[in-house]
């Protein structure tokens, strides 16, 4: 496998402000299932925000340990026994 030369990075956007390069700062909300890059300025903080694209649809790339399925019932409880947990509910329907 031969490289006949150093391959072409992307051509850097400048500032139109001062000439300097333009860094990806982060992704907008821009209505509609659309998102828009928002451009800094590394020279002078100057920030442009890029034609507004669709999102892409992002795998999930882990499920969290707070969610769990509905159907998985309640979430055991080593602090409170029956008998108390049982008392508290007579104490709240009580009250209303």
């Amino acid at each position: 496998m031969s490289i006949d030369g150093p391959r072409e990075s992307k051509p850097r956007r400048r500032c139109a402000k001062c000439g300097g390069d333009m860094r990806f700062s982060h992704r907008e909300y821009a209505g509609k299932g659309m998102s828009a890059a928002v451009l800094r300025c590394v020279s002078c903080g100057d920030v442009i925000r890029d034609a507004a694209r669709e999102a892409a649809q992002v795998t999930q790339r882990h499920t969290s340990k707070r969610h769990r399925d509905l159907d998985a019932g309640p979430l055991a409880n080593p602090v409170l026994d029956p008998d108390i947990a049982a008392q508290l509910l007579e104490s709240t329907r009580d009250s209303s």
